[in-house]
């Protein structure tokens, strides 16, 4: 299976240029390092055999070797100019060396800027992308893990993977070039050394990648862990009027503690891990090193190499040891951005609602609904571990009716409704309108025939008028007054110092609750639904508005298919019909009349439930 970090990467790809530009930055950088480096082979010569000049090197390296013809002519150039005297020649290594990491640096400078730059345009591309996708993939798909998880996996888990961006681009691209240019040139001084360091750094290797697969493992329970919290800290801080006023501080304190140690446990059960991999690879390499130093020291003492080209072969392979330790965290890195490409491909992968551009050309536009809705033995169950939720529902409904359905709470009519919009796909059965099956329609001409109005009001940061034309926005402000009245929000709009422009907090915050109940039916309104769909529109309304919003929905729902789920008496007995659900059975249906003399289950709604909402 690739690994799914890998993967992600593809991302990469679109930003070629300023990534081909940072790596040739990275590679000026790496061969200045190492151009760096080679100036202590002058460097030792000079101290350890005095009164020999630079230019002796230079004849016996580059005009006395075995390099072609006009590599040999620049030596001899280049030793007619050099200096002569030991200090000055001294002096022109150090320069050099200056030389060089001062053109190292900015190549280095190019190589981090453009490589951060990158990583901000793929973490901004990953962003847009998975909101396009959790906005447009079912909502049954979307809520299945829960917001807070969602939310966990847009912000947090899209970092730690561009931290992972950031250390194969910059840190081990840098770490790379470095050390290879630096063990090119410890082969090139001494390649039976440089053996002996790849040989270790096979076995290092071979460790990391059994440490990786751990800490991979580890970081991905952490964060679940984390969605997990995140998600009780949302429940409790969403509902802290309800934690207050029943008295719950104790038991959501209680709950939060227990979410947070079980995060705790899966990040100590990761630090362990990459605690112990840096120090382990840290004395291995410390180990390998001193039985190379010790090897070298035999070949100088015992079989009388040259001591300057050891000790620059050695400095190259600790200067190339050194520029590729920042590999041990890397790998470490990997694995939890591994885990975070993972959860993040996860949802790149939801299924996508076939809207827009994704609608195949073959598939029926629904035209305006004018003649009926039917549900034929519809079923549905969340997953098949679970029971159904409904269960055999069968109904027809002329266009132009007022349809209450009522039921205890979990008997099934949100769901009921939800499959009416394709929120909710059937697990068996066939929703029709119009003769026409709703999950072979345009899903674009079936949602804009239908407009809802839910118990819990969404409201949006800005205007009162955007909110009422949210979905519309071209929509003339005499067309969002208009529906401002029908929906009986006019008058406390006017009343408010900026009317229509008053700017509204998160959530629809300065409003009360049958205010916002209000801006949601001019929403709904404005939309000129051929289907209306209220679930417990009036549950958030006082009952000095509810007379209002009686009269309204008479006036809303001519020339409309109208459902309400409804919970108050008054709603129930203007409906043409009465649907009566029970564990996700429709047990009866009718007029208000004939239910009270025949259906004992909606003779006990109203007197324990409808009577007493109204009351």
């Amino acid at each position: 299976m690739k690994n799914p970090f890998w993967k992600s990467t593809k991302i990469l790809l679109l930003y070629k240029r300023p990534l081909a530009l940072a790596m040739a930055g990275a590679l000026l950088s790496a061969l200045c390092f190492g151009a760096g480096l080679s100036m202590m082979l002058p460097f030792f010569h000079l101290l350890l055999q005095q009164g020999r000049t630079i230019g002796d090197l230079i004849q016996e390296y580059v005009i006395d070797s075995n390099f072609p013809a006009f590599v040999q002519g620049f030596g001899r150039w280049l030793k007619d100019i050099v200096p002569t005297d030991p200090f000055l020649s001294f002096v022109l290594v150090m320069a050099a060396v200056a030389f060089f990491s001062i053109v190292g640096s900015i190549g280095r400078y190019f190589h981090m800027l453009l490589t951060n730059s990158v990583v901000i345009h793929a973490v901004m591309r990953w962003r847009r992308r998975i909101f396009a996708r959790l906005i447009h993939a079912p909502m049954i798909d979307v809520m299945r893990d829960g917001t807070a998880d969602r939310i966990s996996r847009f912000s947090s888990d899209i970092m730690v993977l561009a931290q992972g961006y950031r250390s194969v681009l910059g840190k081990s691209a840098h770490a790379v070039l470095h050390g290879v240019v630096a063990l090119i040139f410890a082969v090139i001084l001494n390649w039976q050394l440089f053996i002996l360091v790849v040989g270790g750094g096979f076995v290092l290797g071979v460790l990391l990648r059994k440490f990786g697969k751990r800490i991979r493992k580890a970081t991905r329970l952490a964060m679940q862990g984390r969605g997990k919290m995140l998600g009780a800290l949302t429940e409790s801080l969403a509902g802290i009027r309800v934690v207050k006023v029943h008295d719950a501080e104790g038991y959501e304190r209680r709950r939060f503690a227990r979410v947070n140690r079980d995060l705790y446990q899966q990040e100590m059960k990761a630090r362990s891990i990459r605690a112990l991999a840096s120090p382990l690879v840290e004395v291995l390499a410390l180990l390998g090193v001193m039985l190379v130093a010790t090897i070298a020291a035999y070949m100088i003492f015992r079989e009388g190499h040259k001591a300057e080209e050891f000790m620059t072969t050695l400095i190259m392979l600790v200067g190339g040891g050194l520029s590729l330790r920042p590999l041990t965290a890397l790998h470490n890195e990997l694995s939890e951005s591994s885990a975070a490409a993972q959860r993040l491909l996860e949802l790149t992968d939801l299924p996508v609602e076939p809207t827009g551009i994704d609608t195949p050309a073959d598939v029926t536009y629904l035209p305006r609904h004018h003649q009926t809705i039917n549900y034929e033995d519809v079923h549905f169950r969340y997953s098949a571990q679970r029971d159904p939720v409904i269960r055999g529902v069968s109904f027809t409904v002329p266009h132009g009716s007022i349809v209450a359905i009522v039921g205890p709470n979990g008997s099934g009519k949100t769901t009921l409704l939800s499959m009416l919009t394709r929120l909710i796909v059937p697990t068996a059965g066939t929703v029709r309108i119009d003769d026409h099956d709703i999950m072979t329609v345009n899903l674009r001409s079936l949602r804009r025939q239908v407009a809802v109005v839910t118990q819990q009001t969404i409201l949006f940061e800005g205007t009162i008028a955007q909110n009422i034309a949210y979905g519309r926005r071209h929509e003339s402000r005499e067309r969002i007054i208009e529906s401002a009245k029908s929906g009986h929000a006019h008058s406390f709009i006017s009343a408010l110092p900026d009317g229509y422009d008053t700017q509204l907090g998160e959530g629809g915050i300065g409003l009360s609750g049958g205010q916002m109940q209000r801006i949601a039916i001019a929403r709904a309104v404005l939309r000129d639904p051929a289907i209306l769909i209220l679930d417990e529109a009036t549950s958030q309304i006082d009952s000095e508005s509810e007379a209002e919003i009686a009269k309204a929905l008479t006036e809303i729902s001519k020339g409309r298919t109208t459902f309400v789920i409804a919970h108050r008496l008054s709603t129930v007995v203007n409906s043409d019909i009465i649907m009566v659900m029970l564990d996700g059975l429709l047990i009866d249906q009718g007029r208000h009349a004939e239910l009270i003399e025949r259906c004992p289950t909606y003779r006990t709604l109203v007197q324990t439930q409808l009577l007493s909402a109204t009351g």
